[in-house]
């Protein structure tokens, strides 16, 4: 169900039932062959296959469109709300929800940089709401969520999402290659490190304080110009029908009880 379309008693009275999708993403620079709007595309496009397989179980919210962005903001069209705002967004849209009935809510992430305020929501939201009747919230990067089916795939050229990629320029061209100015080039090499991967192809054992104008000349990171339409087909059915697993997997958790 589309929570948009839906009457103020019409939540009250199904709200128990579903699950709460509330998709995450951003306007930002995408380099300079993908339009800003790319994650929020890419998060509608996700959110709206898995409402049409699951239109029972799960209520969709409208994609909160503005994300947590600041390390882009060297280059021009970033659009960001502050980590503290951002934070404060999904804690008071999360507690809507939980006062509208809704005891299993999951945030479906297209933005990186969400990433780390998301989880501090959650932190603090599980701290709130503690007690008999506790909700289920939930929170995960599309990435992270198939990362297992993402990582066993052999369509692609490049071994993992970055950004303004091989991965997000496919999906932009499977829906809108109208908008893309251009394949694009990104920043491809690392920085010789076996402690920190800039690009995220390997798991970096440091955290490193970079904006994105430090981590590439353009903004776009990996091999655009590997993209297809096709491989972005393949790359929707494949990670819609993982979110789509989660979601059945999620409605059937129960509390434990250790008292």
């Amino acid at each position: 169900m589309k929570y948009a379309e839906l009457t103020s008693p019409e939540l009250g009275r199904i709200a128990p039932g579903l699950i709460a999708v509330l998709p995450l993403a951003a306007v930002e620079q995408h380099g300079d062959h993908l339009p800003v709007v790319t994650d929020t595309v890419i998060a509608d496009e996700i959110a709206r296959r898995v409402e049409a397989t699951l239109p029972d179980q799960i209520a969709l919210l409208p994609t909160l469109w503005c994300g947590s962005s600041h390390h882009h903001k060297g280059f021009p069209g970033t659009l960001s709300l502050r980590s503290e705002t951002y934070i404060n967004v999904l804690i008071d849209l999360v507690d809507s929800l939980i006062d509208t009935g809704f005891r299993r809510i999951f945030l479906l992430n297209a933005h990186g940089g969400n990433q780390t305020p998301f989880a501090e929501a959650l932190y603090r939201l599980n701290l709130a709401h503690r007690g008999p009747d506790e909700p289920w919230i939930a929170a995960a990067s599309y990435w992270n969520l198939a990362a297992k089916e993402l990582s066993e795939q052999k369509f692609m050229d490049t071994p993992k999402l970055s950004h303004a990629c091989e991965y997000e320029t496919s999906m932009m061209q499977r829906l809108r290659i109208d908008w893309i100015k251009g394949s694009g080039t990104g920043e491809s090499d690392g920085i010789g490190s076996a402690f920190y991967d800039p690009l995220g192809y390997r798991p970096s054992r440091v955290v490193v304080a970079q904006s994105f104008d430090q981590l590439s000349g353009n903004g776009s990171l990996g091999s655009p110009e590997k993209a297809t339409p096709e491989k972005g087909e393949q790359l929707y059915t494949l990670v819609s029908d993982v979110v789509v697993q989660f979601l059945q997997d999620f409605a059937t958790w129960e509390r434990r009880s250790f008292s």
